[in-house]
């Protein structure tokens, strides 16, 4: 969809110390005199701004929508796409970018959220315990460790019978590229530990991650007085609507994030101000 014509777009850089800079996007909303802005936190893998998967972009998709409710966004490219080299550590990856974006997005608006997807919203918790934010958004964050969700990935994915080679050479793949991807995060844990306004949505078509993660969730923080739940049965992992079994086939078919998705993340950051 078009960047709506009271909204501005402009360029950036995400820097971290002297020799990280990542190209990033800030969509400047015009429906409010001081609105707040979301910092967009990716998955894993080697991503760009817009969080492309195939024909998809889910957060170009959110910067859109957010901007016609009065929101502001900040979408950068990931590090591993960009210094791909300089990966070793969950820090690397992920969280020390998104503290340098959330700092960058400061110099827009008082008021900053986090908006984190699958990895991105795993490692939310943590990333909160070492800054200041209004809320975070979490959109299918893995409750368990990451080695027991891609064991569960690959069996539902690859044929019973070799099953448990793809998953051996898979794990042996990931010690000696990613070894990150194996260790726990404690991410449950440490959102239990927060005391900042939470926001955890779910695809119940999502099988990266599960309704199982979802309902860990939810169990452990029923207690929570400022976390808020959310899951759409007709949704997949980028949150695109679809029918029956979901597979990785259908990333290659266009789609858009429905507007109950965006209204439910624009109401959660509204209802902070």
């Amino acid at each position: 969809m078009p960047l709506s014509p009271d909204a501005v777009e402009v360029d950036d850089t995400v820097r971290t110390g002297t020799e990280i800079a990542l190209p990033c996007s800030v969509v400047i909303s015009g429906r409010s005199t001081s609105p707040p802005i979301v910092v967009m936190v990716h998955g894993s893998g080697a991503l760009d701004r817009n969080e492309t998967v195939m024909a998809n972009a889910p957060f170009l998709d959110l910067s859109r929508q957010l901007a016609e409710q009065g929101i502001s966004s900040l979408r950068y490219d990931k590090r591993t796409a960009v210094y791909p080299e300089t990966v070793s550590t969950m820090d690397d990856e992920t969280i020390l970018d998104a503290l340098s974006a959330i700092s960058l997005a400061r110099t827009y608006s008082n008021n900053v959220f986090l908006l984190g997807h699958s990895l991105g919203a795993m490692l939310a918790p943590e990333i909160a315990t070492r800054t200041n934010l209004q809320g975070i958004i979490m959109m299918a964050a893995p409750a368990r460790d990451l080695s027991e969700v891609i064991d569960e990935q690959l069996s539902y994915l690859v044929p019973a019978d070799s099953a448990e080679s793809i998953k051996q050479t898979t794990i042996e793949q990931l010690r000696q590229q990613s070894p990150h991807y194996l260790q726990p995060q404690h991410q449950v844990e440490t959102a239990q530990s927060l005391s900042l306004p939470m926001l955890i949505m779910q695809g119940g078509r999502d099988y990266q991650v599960t309704m199982r993660d979802f309902d860990l969730w939810r169990d452990a923080l029923k207690e929570h007085p400022r976390v808020l739940f959310a899951d759409y049965p007709a949704l997949n992992h980028l949150f695109l609507p679809g029918e029956g079994k979901s597979s990785p086939q259908e990333y290659a078919t266009p789609g858009t994030i429905p507007a109950e998705v965006t209204d439910a993340i624009a109401k959660f950051i509204t209802s902070q101000q």
